[in-house]
């Protein structure tokens, strides 16, 4: 570039020189800018990454909260139904124990009847002599 710049007769050795450092500077410049913006590209990537990923983890979340909600709910309807059957058993073994107290109560009302007659009953008399039977 200096060459050509030198053949047309327009700039001084110096002046290509400083336009020179000029432009290679600002070919640094530009540089530096284009690795900067490639980092905040690869920033901005990282962050949408983390961003989907938070995402995900939220809805996985809360699919791990609905589930829990679901698996207690069904334990407490579990719970009650034991309740419920549990309060039932103890009604049919209420009613059976009121059942066999009267069948108790009556076994010992008969049982003495039985035992009292057996008691005050006469014993087998011998019929006397010229009795019919004899």
């Amino acid at each position: 570039m200096i060459g050509g710049l030198m053949l047309s007769g327009c700039a001084s050795v110096p002046a290509v020189h400083r336009a020179q450092a000029s432009a290679d500077q600002a070919n640094s410049a530009a540089q530096a800018a284009s690795a900067a913006a490639q980092h905040a590209q690869s920033s901005a990537d990282a962050a949408g990454s983390a961003a989907q990923s938070a995402g995900s983890s939220a809805q996985a979340a809360g699919a791990a909260a609905q589930h829990a909600q679901t698996t207690a709910d069904s334990a407490a309807s579990s719970a009650q139904q034991a309740a419920a059957a549990a309060q039932s058993s103890n009604q049919r073994l209420d009613t059976l124990e009121a059942k066999v107290a009267r069948m108790q109560a009556h076994h010992r009302r008969h049982h003495r009847r039985h035992h009292h007659r057996r008691a005050s009953a006469p014993t087998t008399a011998t019929p006397a002599p010229g009795a019919p039977g004899s």
